[in-house]
């Protein structure tokens, strides 16, 4: 057996242990004991293992980069540069570089980047098929659940649960004393499968207690008018507060509360779905956007590797901001 042909499971075997134990501790992570980590550090010296990122890149079969994807209309948005920011950090831990891939009008023949994988954040129709073409044959991990064309090359997954989350807002905004929450969405034909869960939430969550769900639309990037008449109308509609799925709108809609006619009613409770810093006095998820970049990042490099299971999922964990 020759180093290159070493595998985690036969370190595993040899030391009695599990291969996740094993791979805890070659890549620094999980949780092992530091007495564990020198075993199998040691056991790995002396069968003389090889990582398979090492090994592909020694036969020439690896580039050391991986790709993210992010829609071009949300990146300056805080949550994805700041994910962006999380997937480097991995990148750059493991030896690898991050490669952002933009958005293009048209395909790029010949222009394919070297990217061992990609991560496809927010996949949504209109843009994945563009992305996953671009790379090529590698390894993708679905950033947040996605059912459209092409589905079936998606490697792994990671998604935060947004259904579940959008409850535990709507609880906490009923034990505020809210009685009839609206909930203002993206527009249907950009609204990626997570947002999706979002009003699924909602609308069952109203059902539940028989509560009329008030619904309404906006643009990812809105204008202040279109923010401003949304404001009005579910003023008219009695809504006491108002769950926000757009990152940033819920703090633009409490600046300009004071500039709609709605001003003469009483302000509803904002919450957002995707807090951002300075998001004062607005109820909302802190969706952990640095660690979930790293997160994904991982979880890509170990489909790369050969180690995660097929289809994987791994649920992000965030959390709620009162």
């Amino acid at each position: 057996m020759t180093g290159s042909t070493v595998t985690i499971v036969d370190i595993a075997q040899a030391l009695g242990i599990s291969k996740t134990a094993v791979s805890s501790a070659l890549h620094g992570r999980g949780r092992v004991s530091a007495a564990t980590r020198e075993r199998v550090l040691a056991q790995a010296e002396a069968m003389g293992y090889v990582s398979n990122r090492a090994a592909q890149r020694l036969r020439g079969g690896s580039h050391g980069a991986i790709g993210l994807h992010i829609p071009a209309d949300v990146r300056e948005l805080s949550f994805y540069m700041e994910f962006a920011f999380g997937a480097a950090d991995v990148a750059a831990e493991t030896g690898n570089d991050l490669l952002l891939l933009a958005d293009t009008a048209a395909p790029r023949a010949g222009r394919r980047p070297s990217v061992d994988g990609l991560l496809a954040l927010d996949p949504a129709p209109s843009s994945f098929g563009e992305a996953i073409a671009r790379v090529g044959p590698v390894p993708i991990v679905s950033v947040g659940d996605y059912e459209g064309p092409d589905r079936e090359r998606v490697s792994a997954w990671i998604a935060a649960d947004h259904e579940g989350l959008v409850r535990e807002v709507l609880d906490t905004l009923g034990s505020a004393g809210s009685a009839a929450p609206a909930l203002v969405a993206l527009e249907p034909e950009r609204e990626p499968l997570w947002a999706t869960h979002v009003v699924d939430g909602y609308r069952s969550w109203c059902a539940a207690r028989g509560i009329e769900s008030v619904l309404r639309r906006l643009p990812v990037t809105p204008e202040d008018e279109a923010i401003r008449s949304v404001l009005e109308d579910l003023a008219a509609a009695g809504a006491d507060s108002i769950v926000w799925v757009g990152q940033g709108l819920a703090m633009r809609a409490r600046a300009l509360w004071g500039e709609t006619r709605s001003a003469r009613t009483p302000r509803p409770i904002l919450a957002t779905m995707a807090a951002e810093p300075g998001s004062v006095g607005v109820l909302g998820i802190d969706l952990r956007a640095r660690d979930y970049g790293r997160s994904a990042a991982r979880l890509l490099l170990r489909v790369i590797s050969g180690e995660a299971e097929p289809g994987e999922r791994v649920v992000h964990h965030a959390r709620l901001l009162s």
